[in-house]
């Protein structure tokens, strides 16, 4: 007995001096570039968003109208506040609203760079509920107030400042860049970005790396983390939505049976919602770990270091949240639910339809097979609803010069902010351009409190006009540091 007792408290110790190394080891991968003078601006940037607002550039649903004058009179707007970028880049228009401007670089080799953002916006709901008009673009408290002003009319705004501005200065680039400006991504993009990708794949242009909105600099969201965190989207999550659908006899409902439409189908969603995808660290989450854990308290610090052996308890913390169990899993949301025409009738057919989020390392197909698997009910019809399909967008790389750039020039311009690679739980026009490289990184330089989340797609959306003028200078600096040649490509 006292050998096996000493054996365990040898093991015990060994296993904390390992646990305590591999914390120690736990190093910061925060970068330190050089720091930077950042420009000075005025007001007229401030009053460029405010005037964007003010064009209700609405996209309602997959083929339903447009207002395509709002469409166009913005397009003019942006032709009028931007003479040099539509002097000096060339300029093509796809599906009639949706802008590819290219601003040619002197270096043939090096391969372009791609900046990303979209003009349209997700309706306002009730616009009595605003404190200012959604389209008025108010100025006042500090803020620019109205849809679009942080979704993504601010990161559209932020680029053309930027380029405008090292066109005055006389800037020359080496390495060509493109702006591309979709207006339909609120609706999936189908018109806007994905033509625009498939049009620079047919002409062999492979980019360097594609920067488009997605995540954002967040203040006071990340548990144990008190400065602010610039999450950098290395991935998105797949999209999935299922119909499921029974037909069978109904009836009166004073002589109701052990089963009906409804209460399968009911049956079916639960144990749906009950049985769940595993959770698990996929690749992105444990690139997140690595960033993010050395910058925590010791306590935390040792979970994230030693995950081989607290991975159940990290899962388990996870797990507690709504956005936490998000970043573990694929979600399975029932969205719609539809069945029945008269309280005294038991209807003979039930539909349901149910959203997937899928997680990197998972596919469509096994979504499917685990919905069949977890009804097992051939009665019940499974079907894709409204045809549309993504899969996981792939994982892109942090160990190269592209995020590098990113997360340096986030740290000249946010000296305070910790840069940490994430998954995009949502998805983004630039999903359309996977096939274009494999550097796509989703971050806008938005400074966000909870509160400040709430107001994207919500009441209230606004911008603080020295936090926009701050993601001017962000994408001004980003531009100024991509034209290194740290890779080229035999000129075409």
């Amino acid at each position: 007995m006292k050998k096996i007792l000493s054996f365990l408290l040898w093991l015990i110790t060994v296993l904390l001096i390992i646990i305590i190394i591999k914390t120690l080891l736990f190093k910061s991968l925060q970068v330190k570039p050089e720091p930077v003078n950042l420009i000075a601006l005025g007001n007229e940037s401030c009053l460029h968003l405010s005037e964007a607002v003010t064009y209700p550039t609405i996209s309602y649903s997959i083929d339903s109208p447009i207002d395509t004058l709002s469409f166009e009179r913005y397009l003019g707007f942006i032709g009028r506040a931007y003479p040099l970028v539509n002097e000096k880049l060339d300029k093509e228009i796809f599906s009639r609203f949706s802008v590819l401007y290219r601003w040619k670089g002197s270096n043939a080799s090096l391969k372009p760079l791609i900046l990303m953002a979209h003009y349209d916006v997700v309706p306002p709901g009730d616009t009595s509920l605003w404190e200012y008009n959604p389209f008025s673009g108010a100025d006042n408290d500090g803020f620019i107030w109205g849809r679009g002003t942080l979704d993504d009319k601010a990161s559209m705004i932020s680029i053309l400042e930027a380029v405008e501005r090292l066109l005055v200065e006389g800037f020359e680039p080496e390495r060509t860049i493109y702006l591309s400006f979709g207006h339909d991504e609120e609706i999936g993009g189908s018109r806007g970005a994905k033509v625009i990708a498939a049009a620079l794949r047919d002409r062999g242009i492979t980019p360097e790396y594609v920067l488009d909105e997605g995540m954002t600099i967040t203040r006071g969201m990340v548990p144990m983390i008190k400065k602010p965190v610039a999450l950098i989207g290395i991935t998105e999550k797949g999209y999935l939505s299922l119909k499921l659908s029974i037909n069978m006899e109904g009836g009166h409902s004073s002589i109701p049976g052990k089963e009906s439409a409804i209460i399968l189908l009911n049956n079916a969603v639960s144990n749906l919602v009950n049985k769940q995808m595993k959770p698990q660290i996929s690749e992105p989450l444990d690139d997140f770990i690595r960033y993010l854990g050395p910058e925590m308290p010791f306590y935390a610090r040792v979970l994230f270091a030693n995950k081989w052996i607290f991975k159940g308890l990290l899962l388990t913390i996870y797990k507690g949240s709504p956005s936490g169990n998000a970043l573990i899993r694929t979600t399975t949301a029932p969205t719609i639910f539809k069945a029945g025409i008269k309280d005294n009738v038991i209807p003979a057919s039930a539909e349901a339809v149910v959203n997937f989020r899928i997680l990197p390392g998972e596919t469509s197909d096994e979504i499917i097979n685990h919905v069949a698997k977890v009804i097992g009910d051939k009665r019940i019809k499974i079907e894709i609803y409204d045809s549309l399909v993504n899969e996981p967008a792939p994982v892109s790389p942090v160990d190269g010069q592209d995020f590098n750039i990113v997360t340096e020039t986030i740290r000249q311009v946010f000296p305070e902010a910790v840069t940490v690679p994430t998954m995009m739980l949502g998805a983004s026009d630039s999903y359309h351009f996977s096939e274009n490289t494999e550097n796509i990184y989703r971050f806008a330089p938005l400074q966000l409190t909870t509160g400040d989340m709430e107001r994207i797609h919500g009441l209230n959306e606004r911008n603080g006009k020295d936090e926009f003028k701050k993601g001017i200078g962000f994408y001004y600096q980003l531009i100024k540091n991509s034209q290194s040649n740290y890779s080229s490509v035999e000129s075409m």
